[in-house]
């Protein structure tokens, strides 16, 4: 009988947020490992599912649906303490044996503690995914601050394997004696197909929303300084911010510059997205260099890569280090000005048709050849096993 995991995250499931297709390509990779996998998490109501062997079934990977009360106090206290406690009483259900794997994608101190206590009886192993590393000024709370914290160095350590998703993760826990093996963002090539781009205008997307990580006033701001001649040529489509934070950010008469050529989407579903990402051209995301975004690995850019769409990113963090190349299948530029962005949109602008397309098949292979799930399954395998 094959070795079980179950995988736990808050993550409306599936394609309702980021960590959503990280534990999505994540459980297939498990699964193409051998193992029988389990994802117990809150459910996407956007999507229809299936059912396999009395469960809920997306892509063929078995779901627990972790539901919470619909009354208001009882969801404020479920959310913010009780969260482990359900989480174990699901888990009692499956009669957990020390051959069994938790996985968790949280970053909730009361899940941690709850699956900690819970091993102890049991003995099966937990596995820890880590993907955001949050300074003390992103909590509005004293008490959230130091809840995180703990967390973070203190509980963390104590499982018996962490997937950090970044170098700089990896090397705060190295140091802490922890077992870790660094997996990022991954993909799925196969999963839709590639699309054929138009050249009537050169597209740019901006996706997500950019006020936490990304520098999105420089990006904005370097568009609206385009000529009338570039402008004519160009779009850019922005997803997850609406059109009164764009004014916010900008002057009048930069907001004026650049009113035309902006695409503003409302709220798309995936399938809607990804009939986007067919026809773009380019991303663009600019980043300062923090704790948080060296932490981090923003998972549009191999998402968007998959279907030839080009990055043109700030250089900070492992995708610029490791996987992306300038000039080959990207455009990397040094901070965030918008000066910076201003001259790798010319750039891009500059290049036919042919050198578009060329960087846009470039793109395509990286994420087939260092993204995709199935170049991760035999280390994904080992790190477990090791265990």
């Amino acid at each position: 009988m094959n070795r079980r995991v179950f995988l736990y995250g808050f993550l409306n499931y599936p394609r309702g947020s980021a960590p959503a297709n990280y534990v999505q390509y994540l459980s297939q990779a498990l699964k193409k490992a051998g193992y029988d996998v389990y994802i117990i998490t809150n459910v996407n109501e956007e999507v229809s599912f299936q059912e396999k062997e009395g469960h809920l079934s997306y892509k063929d990977t078995k779901i627990i649906p972790f539901n919470m009360s619909k009354n208001k106090i009882l969801h404020y206290l479920e959310f913010n303490y009780l969260k482990g406690h359900t989480l174990v009483n699901i888990l009692k259900g499956y009669n957990l044996s020390k051959k069994d794997i938790v996985l968790l994608y949280s970053s909730d101190l009361y899940i941690h503690r709850e699956i900690l206590k819970y091993r102890k009886k049991i003995g099966f192993k937990t596995v820890s995914c880590v993907a955001e590393w949050f300074p003390d000024s992103f909590f509005k709370s004293k008490q959230k601050k130091n809840q995180y914290n703990f967390y973070f160095e203190t509980i963390l350590p104590k499982h018996d394997l962490i997937f950090p998703i970044s170098t700089y993760i990896e090397e705060y826990l190295v140091a802490k004696r922890c077992k870790t093996m660094r997996l990022p963002i991954m993909a799925d090539v196969d999963e839709y197909p590639l699309g054929i781009k138009s050249f009537d205008k050169i597209k740019f997307i901006f996706p997500g929303n950019g006020l936490m990580k990304d520098a999105i006033e420089s990006v904005l701001k370097s568009f609206s300084q385009l000529n009338r001649k570039e402008k004519d040529r160009v779009e850019l489509h922005l997803s997850g911010i609406k059109e009164a934070e764009i004014k916010d950010l900008l002057t009048v008469q930069e907001y004026d510059n650049l009113k035309n050529t902006l695409v503003i989407h409302k709220w798309m579903s995936y399938e809607e997205l990804i009939k986007l990402y067919q026809t773009v051209h380019f991303l663009i995301l600019a980043r300062e260099e923090n704790q948080m975004t060296l932490a981090n690995f923003p998972s549009k850019v191999p998402e968007v890569m998959s279907y030839g769409v080009i990055p043109i990113v700030s250089r900070v963090g492992d995708y610029t280090k490791y996987y992306l190349e300038n000039d080959v299948n990207s455009l990397i530029f040094d901070g965030c000005s918008t000066e910076a962005c201003l001259e790798q949109i010319r750039k891009a602008l500059s290049m036919n048709q042919e050198e578009i397309l060329q960087l846009s098949i470039k793109a395509r292979e990286c994420v087939k050849n260092k993204f995709d799930y199935r170049n991760w399954v035999e280390k994904i395998y080992k790190a477990i096993e090791s265990i």
